[in-house]
């Protein structure tokens, strides 16, 4: 009985953990969504990959105080792989702030919603990992509702969409890379996450050349630090932008946890879900005004949201229920072959 007892326990926590994760997740990427409002529009910290380099810092050195602690075990990995995922990082950083600055903000929402279809796409060329067809119909639903409800002015050029879709690829291919280096390297979400930061903030320094050529900073090159501290400089400016970094500690790790845990295309179901959280929550927290279209489409991305999850969970008792029978199996086939 305690052995049946312990067993099932497992399994519910085998279970939980995936919800844990993603509730994790969409926590820390509402709660830096809202402190880096403040950090650009308060502050008028108008240096955003200079922010995700001080954030990368503030990670390295919680997860370094952590292993420390003795809360995980480090481990040496090799370089090449760590050198690769700090560049997928940089690259999809770079080309997403290039992405924002460049075409408007409808575009902009519908190269997010892409990276979903991208890493289905991706995931099958490069690795040969097919969905089923009610999966792809399940995120078909969800990103029709999520486009609805989101999407308003779509307007873009042709570099802007060329741009676009790199942005689109550059995310796509970062989130895969998480998930698949986890495995490859048999390292868990915490010893990657300490072993590449290292490698991503020099990166990090160097592109952050690009926050200069931003409209906000004027033209005024490197000049524009200077002009922020004259202007803008306060402690309060100081903590707000430690307790993004802090945030921004908590939504890497929840990212790692999660892809990990799960896959890059659970990831992006969890990223969209979010955004249709903050839209509700900004109704009935917030009291603000919604359209027929958006409510329309809110309801539309959550069938899709839970239809996803249903095949999830079936998914995941079917492959238990074929782990049970194998284990079944094998005593058996011992006792014949004696």
């Amino acid at each position: 009985v305690a052995r049946l007892n312990v067993k099932m326990m497992a399994q519910v926590l085998e279970n939980l953990t995936p919800l844990l994760y993603s509730a994790f997740n969409i926590v820390a990427v509402t709660a830096i969504v809202i402190v880096n409002k403040r950090v650009f529009r308060t502050f008028n910290f108008n240096f955003p990959i200079l922010l995700v380099c001080i954030h990368v810092c503030v990670t390295f050195l919680g997860m370094r105080t952590a292993a420390a602690l003795g809360f995980f075990e480090m481990k040496s990995l090799a370089t090449r792989p760590l050198a690769i995922l700090a560049a997928s990082f940089v690259f999809y950083n770079a080309a997403s702030l290039i992405n924002l600055n460049v075409n408007t903000v409808g575009f902009y929402q519908i190269s997010k919603i892409l990276v979903t279809p991208t890493v289905m796409v991706l995931n099958f060329v490069a690795f040969g990992k097919d969905t089923s067809l009610a999966t792809k119909k399940s995120v078909g639903v969800m990103l029709v509702g999520v486009t609805l409800a989101t999407v308003s002015d779509v307007d873009v050029s042709f570099v802007g969409f060329l741009i676009g879709m790199v942005a689109v690829a550059g995310a796509a291919q970062s989130q895969i890379l998480i998930g698949d280096m986890q495995k490859r390297l048999e390292a868990s979400a915490n010893q990657l996450l300490l072993a590449y930061t290292p490698f991503v903030i020099p990166m990090l320094l160097v592109v952050s050349r690009l926050d200069l050529e931003l409209p906000a900073n004027n033209g005024e090159g490197y000049n524009a630090y200077h002009i922020w501290y004259q202007n803008h400089y306060s402690t309060e400016a100081v903590i707000t932008i430690v307790v993004s970094s802090c945030l921004g500690l908590l939504v890497s790790l929840s990212t790692f946890l999660l892809i990990g845990a799960t896959s890059a295309l659970t990831y992006n179901i969890v990223g969209h879900t979010k955004t249709l959280l903050i839209l509700a929550m900004g109704v009935i927290v917030f009291g603000d005004s919604i359209s027929p279209k958006k409510l329309l489409g809110i309801a539309i991305a959550l069938v899709g949201v839970i239809w996803y999850s249903k095949i999830k969970l079936d998914d995941q008792a079917a492959a238990k229920a074929t782990q049970e029978r194998q284990m079944q199996q094998v005593p058996s086939s011992t006792k014949e072959s004696t």
